[in-house]
């Protein structure tokens, strides 16, 4: 890291950085040489000159009518830090204190109705990727349907499925009776499978698990997952599940 960086960390913008260094380097000057030395342009100097001012860092004189600037002693910088470090223990402080009332919006927020869609095989992925997150021992993940699906689809489903038997948590899927040599790929002690005839179910797949309804599509022309975030809808797309089981052979 170097010294333009760590001013940045501290606090500075880039701009401030520049003209700062500049005026470390020029001494007591006007503008027009801070302008040269810190290629920052004239029309944004005067404002991080203010600003900088108001930071403890530069001082301001005026001799003759004309505005003068010096950098302050760098050892303020640390004045500077020990100032910032304060305002952010207040502002934790005031945060902490208000923490609760934060939760309960989230809490709030999660009756809410969100939808996303993710296109390519990098935006599917993250959705299942969550769902290996999310999904703890002892849940249920329910799959209906099973899509198209390229090589790379079928090679991380794979992955999916070993993680799934590391977590433990169940799997329920119906498939239909032409996806025999997918259902064995994916058949584990945590999985139930069972098969409606072709045509019964949607070719898209749907998953539902905890408050979440995935609708995706393999489709080796396009890659979509639809993520559907709302519990009553996940709970209305897991009865339906539920009635087609019921149906379904194994």
């Amino acid at each position: 890291m170097n010294l333009n960086d760590s001013l940045e960390k501290a606090g500075l913008t880039t701009g401030e950085t520049k003209v700062y260094l500049a005026l470390i380097e020029l001494g007591l000057t006007t503008v027009g040489p801070i302008v040269s030395k810190s290629k920052v342009s004239t029309s944004k100097v005067y404002d991080i000159l203010n600003r900088l001012i108001k930071k403890g860092l530069v001082s301001s004189i005026i001799s003759e009518g004309i505005n003068q600037y010096k950098a302050e002693d760098p050892r303020q910088i640390f004045e500077y830090i020990n100032n910032k470090e304060n305002e952010l223990k207040e502002v934790k402080e005031e945060i902490n204190k208000n923490i609760s009332s934060l939760l309960a919006k989230v809490k709030l927020s999660d009756k809410q109705t969100t939808t996303t869609v993710h296109e390519g095989f990098k935006g599917m992925k993250s959705v299942f990727d969550k769902a290996l997150e999310e999904l703890k021992k002892g849940d249920t993940y329910y799959v209906s349907g099973v899509s198209q699906s390229t090589e790379e689809i079928r090679t991380y489903f794979l992955h999916f499925t070993r993680k799934q038997q590391k977590i433990g948590f169940k799997m329920k899927a119906i498939y239909d009776e032409t996806a025999f040599e997918k259902a064995k790929e994916r058949k584990n002690r945590f999985t139930e499978i069972k098969f409606l005839p072709n045509g019964m179910i949607s070719p898209a797949t749907i998953v539902m698990y905890h408050d979440k309804t995935i609708i995706e599509v393999g489709n080796p022309m396009y890659i979509l997952a639809i993520v559907i975030r709302n519990k009553e809808i996940a709970n209305s797309f897991i009865r339906n599940f539920e009635l087609l089981w019921k149906l379904a052979r194994k």
